[in-house]
């Protein structure tokens, strides 16, 4: 897995830096805008479909085989139906936005373009979702690795025939190839584990979308907008397209650092989940704190060299990249990078635990640092202030989401779901 993820990163960052050398950095700056607002869609089409069908697969698949097929089911309805309603909307709100949000009127067919990545972006991350609650994370990394070597080709084919718009529609057709891939992935693990992927969703389950489906809906709705707001306040400001080209490329960087964090993340899920449903207190508490350790030592471990090198690394995406102030928001959004990694983790945790009211009300402090940090930081330091906010927000969530979990875990030992 974390072989087929670091190609996956590897191609990502080769074809980020292609496309910036090809659009330039204002362009550069757009597309990362386009991408941020479609993220925002992306929420509501998803709906914390993904990680639901993490968990209950990961909980069903050896015990109750046919609830472990309806769920998938569901999870791969409610996923299209979100994504066509929020796919609609974007549609008939993009003009708007481009006008009067992002102050970028060019924008708003491109906007349109992205409605395509909102439909096949909500279904990947169900389809994704159910295969690493199978733990089949070969196949988890088998979809990303092979719609990421496509993407490359695609994304600079693309930006060759038509700018700024040829790769929005790449962007699109990546991703409507990962859909394919992971649909076949998933027909194969389910047909492996004796799984009959159905449509009937038993009036029990209902639970399962207030317990656990909504609070991860909200929580990443609360996140989601408030970084789209910061970026959206950026590009407002004078030059603001131009530092959030900066944003962006440091922002590639920052997600190699916590890839692997994520990876095992996405491995420990399931894990994590099975050993809360059985009861496994003690075992569950040893990997946790086993993982915080390789977490941040191994984010730590690629962000350093980075750092090393930030003046050569912003260099390649162009000359208007290698500044002094360019290398500043680099070197920050490293730091970021090390302590999301961290603050994934607890997520994550606390999600596969089924306490995910609780971590909704993490995702709250989070998003109203963002917010208000935003608006304190990012008109006088533009691009550096942007990053700044979004380092002291996943700190202060850090140590928030430690103190809750020892307490969590102290006094109320995991129980069954």
């Amino acid at each position: 897995m974390v072989t087929g993820t670091m190609i996956s990163k590897l191609l990502g960052l080769g074809s980020s830096i292609i496309l910036a050398r090809i659009l330039g950095k204002i362009p550069f700056g757009e597309f990362g805008t386009i991408q941020s607002t479609v993220g925002l869609f992306g929420v509501f089409a998803g709906m914390g479909i993904g990680i639901t069908a993490t968990k209950y697969v990961a909980e069903y698949r050896e015990l109750q085989v046919d609830r472990c097929g309806r769920i998938i089911g569901f999870s791969l309805a409610a996923s299209l139906v979100g994504g066509v309603l929020a796919s609609l909307a974007l549609l008939f709100f993009g003009g708007w936005l481009a006008i009067h949000t992002l102050a970028a009127p060019h924008l708003a067919p491109m906007l349109r373009v992205g409605a395509g990545l909102v439909i096949f972006g909500s279904l990947q991350g169900a389809y994704l979702g159910a295969l690493s609650g199978f733990e089949a994370f070969k196949q988890v990394c088998w979809v990303n690795w092979i719609s990421s070597l496509l993407g490359v080709p695609l994304l600079v084919l693309g930006a060759l025939w038509d700018g700024l718009n040829g790769a929005v529609w790449a962007v699109v057709l990546q991703t409507l190839l990962g859909c394919v891939f992971g649909h076949a992935a998933l027909l194969k693990e389910a047909s492996k584990a004796g799984v009959i992927i159905s449509l009937r969703f038993n009036p029990e389950e209902w639970a399962m979308l207030w317990r656990f489906t909504l609070p991860a809906f909200l929580s990443t709705m609360l996140s989601t907008p408030a970084s789209w707001f910061s970026r959206t306040l950026l590009v407002n400001q004078p030059g603001g397209y131009a530092e959030a080209a900066l944003v962006s490329a440091a922002n590639q960087w920052m997600n190699l650092v916590n890839f692997l964090p994520w990876t095992m993340g996405g491995v420990l899920v399931p894990i994590f989940a099975n050993l809360h449903a059985t009861g496994k207190r003690h075992e569950f508490m040893k990997l946790l704190r086993r993982n915080l350790v390789l977490n941040a030592a191994v984010a730590l471990a690629v962000a350093l060299p980075l750092i090393l090198f930030a003046s050569v690394i912003m260099g390649l995406y162009g000359p208007g990249f290698r500044t002094h102030w360019g290398i500043a928001i680099f070197i920050l959004a490293m730091v970021c990078g090390v302590v999301a990694a961290i603050k994934d983790l607890f997520s994550r945790t606390m999600q596969s635990a089924g306490r995910a009211w609780i971590d909704l009300s993490s995702n709250g402090i989070w998003a109203v640092v963002v917010v208000l940090g935003s608006c304190v930081l990012i008109p006088p330091y533009k691009g550096l202030g942007n990053v700044a906010t979004h380092t002291i927000a996943a700190t202060a969530l850090v140590f928030w989401q430690w103190f809750i979990i020892r307490r969590m875990f102290k006094t109320n030992p995991p129980k069954n779901s």
